[in-house]
């Protein structure tokens, strides 16, 4: 059996954290270690202890200036772990982060109270990850 996915969610909304969670966990994703860090700073200091295979990324968190700089930082300390965007603002700030940025709108995700299409972002999910992780 193959070790689980380390995941590092930097997400400063508790509920999309969780619902994010849901959502893997709902589309099968019982593989999945799930690590969640509430600031961009809190983040960055677990990058710097732990070693992750993924981390999903929200670009506006309470100690971020703009989304460019958020990743730029991530990356900075991510040392080629792929990061995967996942916020509310992709049609606004996709353009702007670059083409090695994947960026995926939650919005697409979840509606309402729940996971709308878990079995689609479990696959985004793993895509990032086997994709950086295989090369």
């Amino acid at each position: 059996m193959a070790d689980a996915l380390k995941v590092l969610h930097i997400e400063d909304d508790f509920a999309d954290a969780m619902l994010f969670q849901h959502a893997l966990c709902e589309a099968g994703a019982y593989d999945v270690q799930l690590e969640a860090a509430r600031t961009l700073k809190d983040g960055i200091k677990r990058l710097q202890r732990n070693t992750y295979d993924l981390i999903i990324l929200d670009l506006r968190l309470p100690d971020s200036i703009t989304p460019a700089e958020t990743v730029q930082a991530t990356e900075s300390a991510a040392n080629g772990v792929p990061i995967l965007v996942l916020t509310g603002s992709a049609n606004v700030d996709a353009a702007s982060l670059g083409p090695h940025v994947v960026c995926l709108d939650k919005n697409e995700f979840f509606a309402g109270h729940g996971p709308k299409q878990p079995d689609k972002l479990l696959q985004s999910v793993l895509e990032a990850a086997d994709n950086v992780i295989h090369l």
